[in-house]
């Protein structure tokens, strides 16, 4: 409580306006309010808004004019509250307009802000110096104070709700944090800042904007009902119970990404489960436990060991479980990737060898497998950074794909831009990560080389690593699952190709997933016992 004695007695510019229950102590009818809306509890001494001294000054000071308090009845205030704030009508150059006057920590009116009948605005003095609207009204030191966007918004607050001190920033939700930050010792004595901004997006901003501002746990964010934009709005929309409420639930902010203990609770007891979705080979499944909505895979090897058509075999494997897929193959013509994915679903290579087939059975076989489900994008002219996130985006949104295989990786960072390739990699992973497959919940699987190692290589079936990668350890980081391919292309057996796991985000388990045995007649590949290195060898197990 303040050393001044802030009794009846003492407060000779104010009113006694009634007896009411004090909410400090709980005294029935010991808190007294006046009509500056200051009280004072002759029980527990409880002190809540002070009003400061003003000088004495003329009605009206050279260059401003002078208003009338008057109900405003589209808002639903009454005068008696414009008279206390300083707010009223006046007419000004032949229109009505509502005039704010604004005053210094001593109560000097320094300027004015006009508003006419169509919201347009006009300063009367020293613009410049507009601090928040109310402020001068109140000492700080309080229990709570609650900031409001416009001056009509904290008239209704202090009109339906006079207990604690409200302010409005000037310049509305542009100007805000600056508002509050030329302040902010002022607001950092009171106890708690509640923040009641308009529910658009620039009220929501803005409101995060100045939350940041204060200490930690100090600012808290009111929510405007469901179905207004302003406190105003909520009133005229018999919605005044909702808004006490809500003033009253205010929630402490925080910054995105943190959680409080009941809410970690209801994630973890929430049982929405996240399918998965089958690989084609067992060996994977069993290592990955299955293709999942909103992961990122990347698919590693050297050159020529067969990262595409691995890709095309689960792009095809995708769409026969039902599952929408959009193809990004970067490395290749738009023909080439329809050929080569229409080949695999008929078992012929047709990118190679069109003979033995019909027009019309290539026709018929892609319009029941693939064309209600197959998306490829056609790139010629056009992989830079912005139009090819818009792609994957709109794939996404627009045409509901689930999975999205981008083929591959050093292309893509090619259309990024010029610059060290390391900090393009970064970019570009990052930007499918957050833009792409968090901001959209697609399922991705990206394609990426190998860097040329020392030794023997993967193209003649050396075990690649995670530190093989290319170019940027942020292909590995910003990856769910790495999965690696290899295989000896000058060996004796050069068809046969290991998977192994080199990140498994999802459970942990590395190594070894399968061998697949690649079929030139057919252009597939077939999952082998994983003992079995023999083309002689019998024991192929067929996906």
């Amino acid at each position: 409580m303040p050393d001044t004695d802030l009794s009846p007695e003492n407060q000779s510019n104010s009113a006694f306006v009634g007896h009411e229950p004090c909410p400090d102590c709980g005294s029935s009818d010991a808190l007294a309010r006046y009509d500056d809306g200051h009280t004072f509890c002759f029980s527990c001494e409880a002190y809540e808004g002070v009003v400061q001294e003003k000088a004495d000054e003329p009605e009206v000071s050279s260059g401003f004019i002078k208003h009338t308090p008057a109900d405003l009845h589209s808002r639903g205030i009454r005068a008696s509250t414009c008279r206390l704030a300083g707010y009223g009508v006046a007419e000004y150059q032949g229109g009505t307009v509502q005039v704010a006057d604004y005053r210094n920590d001593e109560g000097k009116l320094v300027a004015q802000k006009l508003k006419t009948a169509d919201k347009q605005f006009r300063i009367l003095g020293d613009g410049r110096r507009l601090g928040c609207w109310q402020m001068h009204r109140f000492k700080g030191g309080g229990r709570k104070i609650t900031v409001f966007e416009g001056e009509t918004d904290c008239l209704k607050w202090l009109d339906i709700f006079p207990r604690y001190p409200a302010v409005s920033v000037p310049n509305g939700a542009a100007g805000a944090a600056k508002s509050i930050a030329r302040n902010i010792d002022f607001f950092e004595s009171f106890e708690e800042v509640i923040v009641c901004f308009d529910a658009d997006e620039a009220g929501r901003s803005a409101a995060i904007e100045v939350a940041q501002l204060f200490t930690p746990g100090k600012c808290k964010l009111m929510q405007i009902p469901e179905g207004a934009n302003d406190v105003c709005d909520a009133w005229a929309n018999n919605l005044q119970e909702q808004l006490v409420q809500a003033f009253w639930e205010a929630k402490p902010y925080r910054p995105d990404g943190i959680v409080t203990g009941d809410e970690l609770l209801d994630a973890i007891m929430d049982e929405t489960v996240v399918p998965s979705v089958s690989y084609p080979w067992e060996g994977l499944n069993n290592k990955l436990h299955g293709l999942r909505s909103g992961e990122l895979v990347t698919i590693c090897a050297g050159t020529g060991v067969g990262k595409s058509q691995v890709c095309r075999s689960l792009c095809v494997s995708l769409i026969r479980r039902g599952y929408k897929v959009g193809y990004i193959a970067l490395e290749e013509g738009l023909a080439r990737t329809g050929l080569s994915l229409l080949g695999l679903v008929m078992g012929k290579p047709l990118h190679i060898d069109r003979s033995g087939v019909t027009d019309e059975e290539m026709r018929d076989a892609f319009t029941r497998e693939l064309k209600e489900r197959l998306f490829v994008y056609n790139h010629f002219g056009s992989m830079s950074s912005e139009n090819l996130l818009a792609r994957c985006r709109y794939l996404r949104v627009a045409e509901g794909v689930d999975f999205l295989i981008i083929d591959h990786l050093s292309i893509l960072v090619s259309g990024w831009g010029d610059g060290d390739e390391r900090r393009l990699i970064d970019n570009v992973m990052t930007a499918l990560r957050s833009q792409v497959c968090e901001a959209t919940g697609v399922g991705m699987v990206l394609v990426s080389h190998l860097k040329r190692v020392e030794g023997r290589s993967a193209e003649r079936g050396a075990d690649p690593e995670l530190s093989h990668l290319r170019g940027s350890q942020a292909i590995s980081q910003l990856s769910d699952a790495c999965i690696a391919l290899s295989r000896d292309t000058m060996g004796d057996d050069p068809d046969l190709t290991t998977v192994r796991v080199l990140k498994n985000r999802f459970s942990g388990e590395l190594g070894v997933a399968c061998h697949l045995r690649w079929d030139a007649e057919t252009g597939t590949h077939t999952e082998v016992a994983p003992e079995f290195m023999s083309a002689d060898d019998d024991t192929e197990v067929p996906f």
